[in-house]
């Protein structure tokens, strides 16, 4: 593992979605610095202070970054200092914002309001707003759930509902005309989706109404009703009676759709006859096998203090803790039941899943040879599971707790132990401050490489045993320092003048302020584009 030097961070610090940059909220400025040489290329004042910031968001191209706060929105480019967009009082003053996002581009920002009264989209280019009204889905857990973007066209599904009744619609890119509308065939949808090659779009009824997936085709007509896995024992009749479906995950290459229900079995149904094609079982006794193999978190204390965390392979049948076994009683009386969460790698041939009934195990199944491919039952309860967007193959794994904020486990089916990356040790004082995020650095390169930030310290790790430049190679050649600066040598001094960023001096950064374009809420002229509920059903 190389570690880059560590540099100042606060509670909002975020890398870019192409790992080009690493954004900083400090207190009424922004900070942002190139992955590549560690070096801050723009500073940007803020006029609000970053304890009131409540969306910190990336765009799409990774070119802007957009702050939320006080009722006003504001968009930044990295690489156009001469622009910038404000969006004032976006819900009109009727409700409270409830969730920020970007649209499909850069210049489209969504908009929810409080009570689902309205979704309004503001176009950044043409200073214009749409609203559409009724979503079905607002609050900031569920508002993603009722609303997705075709792959590769961009139209956009949403999910609404009036009267008491569903309503999907397609609307059009960038205009969001309606192209489709029709009543779905559900009593209360749950969510909607795309498939990654933007064939097919699926939406999930409610559990209480028993496993239910409709398939449409993406000009919106309906192609198949999924009603539950076949019942193949006696035990499995009587399914369809019971709850439905929890969770629904598209493999990467759209050839699978894994869905969990409440139980302990995944069905995978192949595209495009939607059927079932393999059944993944979380069984209480693995036992191994070639192939296949199963790690196991050791803790122990260290002679220097603290704990010494490895993996030790197991050879004999492994019982995985389960929340009725041996963990602690808070998580045993919080317990739910059936999926977690389901996450499959980008080649579409890796899945990686996780029981509400054993949550400090991840099962990794191959779905090419369709087997279990590796077991990892951690110390604590696992919190997250990420495979590297861009790598084949390689896993990444968060657990809960306190000892866990600086710890990461890193999995890969050609090493020959999976890794342990804890950046605690690597922070000056060894202590991690506030919440931790730890997140895959999307970067151009083979070497796969992570970041990490606290309240306090950022820092870029990299897999690599040292003979490859890392991500941040340009910061380990020029020797800058924590604040963008040249190093100091005892044998090679820099004069007092020249003691500043490669490119412009912080302050000189901040004096460059953007011309703001100004959107407000309460324009007259917004469309709305839900006029397709005059026709629904007709």
């Amino acid at each position: 593992m190389q570690f880059s030097r560590p540099l100042k961070s606060s509670a909002h610090s975020l890398p870019s979605g192409n790992g080009a940059y690493i954004a900083t909220i400090l207190p009424f400025k922004a900070i942002i610095r190139q992955t590549r040489s560690l070096e801050i290329v723009r500073a940007i004042p803020l006029p609000d202070s970053a304890s009131s910031i409540q969306w910190f968001l990336w765009s799409p191209s990774s070119e802007r970054f957009l702050l939320s706060a006080a009722e006003t929105i504001r968009i930044y480019s990295v690489t156009n200092n001469h622009f910038g967009g404000v969006i004032s009082n976006p819900t009109s003053g009727t409700a409270k914002t409830t969730y920020v996002a970007f649209g499909e581009t850069d210049d489209e920002v969504v908009v929810f309001s409080d009570f689902g009264l309205k979704v309004t989209i503001f176009n950044l280019s043409t200073s214009t707003s749409i609203e559409i009204p009724s979503p079905k889905f607002f609050n900031p857990i569920a508002a993603s759930r009722g609303y997705a973007y075709r792959p590769r066209t961009s139209q956009c599904a949403l999910l609404t509902r009036t009267g008491g009744k569903d309503i999907l619609s397609i609307h059009g890119t960038q205009t969001y005309e309606v192209v489709r509308s029709w009543h779905s065939d559900t009593i209360d949808a749950q969510s909607l989706s795309w498939s990654p090659d933007g064939r097919w779009l699926a939406v999930v009824e409610s559990a209480g109404h028993g496993p239910r997936i409709l398939v449409y085709t993406a000009d919106g007509h309906l192609y198949k009703i999924w009603k539950g896995p076949l019942a193949i024992t006696d035990d499995e009749k009587d399914a369809s009676l019971g709850a439905g479906v929890k969770i629904l995950h598209w493999t990467m290459s759209s050839d699978f759709v894994a869905v969990g229900d409440h139980s302990s079995k995944i069905t995978l149904l192949s595209t495009p006859s939607f059927s079932e094609s393999m059944t993944l079982n979380h069984s209480n006794a693995v036992r191994p096998a070639n192939g296949f193999e199963i790690w196991q978190e050791q803790v122990a204390p260290s002679p220097n203090g603290g704990f010494e965390r490895n993996y030790a392979p197991s050879t004999q049948i492994t019982c995985p803790p389960t929340t009725t076994g041996s963990l602690p009683a808070a998580v045993d009386a919080g317990s739910k039941v059936g999926t977690a969460f389901i996450s499959s790698d980008t080649s579409g041939t890796l899945i990686a899943t996780r029981s509400e009934h054993m949550p400090t195990t991840v099962w990794i199944w191959d779905i090419a040879s369709k087997m279990l491919k590796a077991l990892m039952v951690q110390h604590a309860p696992v919190a997250r599971v990420t495979w590297h967007p861009s790598i084949n193959e390689l896993l990444m794994i968060r657990c809960e707790g306190e000892e866990s904020k600086g710890l990461v486990y890193l999995w890969e089916p050609t090493w020959d132990a999976p890794k342990i990356v804890n950046f605690g040790s690597q922070l000056p004082d060894g202590k991690i401050i506030g919440k931790s995020v730890i997140r895959w650095l999307n970067c151009e390169g083979p070497m796969p490489a992570l970041f990490f930030s606290d309240t306090q310290d950022c820092m870029l790790a990299a897999l690599s045993d040292g003979d490859a430049d890392p991500p941040w190679h340009g910061a380990v050649t020029r020797g800058v320092n924590i604040y963008g600066e040249r190093e100091e040598s005892p044998l090679d001094l820099v004069p007092a003048d020249e003691k500043q960023s490669y490119g412009l001096s912080v302050e000189a950064l901040m004096n460059e302020e953007p011309t703001m374009t100004h959107i407000s809420g309460e324009d007259d002229e917004m469309d709305d584009t839900f006029r397709f509920r005059r026709f629904v059903g007709s």
